[in-house]
């Protein structure tokens, strides 16, 4: 490692104020540590004399009550995660109760879906042989129940 030079304190002040001697350009010319610091030394200070802060810092109650309320927050996520798990879990219940339904009765529901044609409509269904029976629609108005109970606990948890 090699020594400072002694000249660079004196150039580097001099090249802040604008005022190099030539002998110490001469000097400035033949030492590398004494040429960057005459080019950097005007910045340096302007560096040094600006303000960091745009703004002023916030009172310290300010902050004191941000980390109260934050803290609040985390204890009532923490609090309601057990519920969050229960919500979930009960999305997953109505809905693979919704698939085994219509698993269960898929080729039922296709043939009655099939059969359903606008002649049938303006004429109505009566008379008509039904595919669907009373435990199946019993087990649909449970769903659509259960369903509709989730989304209205989701819409209302969330106000």
């Amino acid at each position: 490692m090699s020594e400072r030079c002694q000249q660079e304190t004196h150039v580097a002040r001099a090249a802040v104020g604008g005022t190099l001697s030539e002998s110490l350009r001469a000097h400035v010319a033949g030492c590398s540590d004494c040429a960057a610091a005459a080019a950097i030394a005007p910045f340096m200070t302007r560096f040094a004399r600006t303000n960091e802060r745009q703004r002023r810092l916030p009172d310290a109650s300010v902050i004191w009550l941000k980390a109260q309320l934050l803290r609040g927050s985390v204890m009532a996520e923490r609090v309601s995660r057990p519920l969050n798990v229960l919500q979930i879990a009960s999305y997953v219940l109505v809905a693979g109760g919704w698939a085994a339904v219509v698993t269960w009765k898929w080729s039922n529901l296709q043939q009655w879906l099939l059969s359903v044609t606008p002649e049938r409509l303006v004429g109505g269904l009566v008379g008509t042989e039904s595919a669907l029976s009373i435990p199946f629609l019993l087990t649909v108005v449970g769903l659509a129940s259960l369903t509709v109970m989730v989304a209205l606990h989701t819409i209302l948890a969330e106000e």
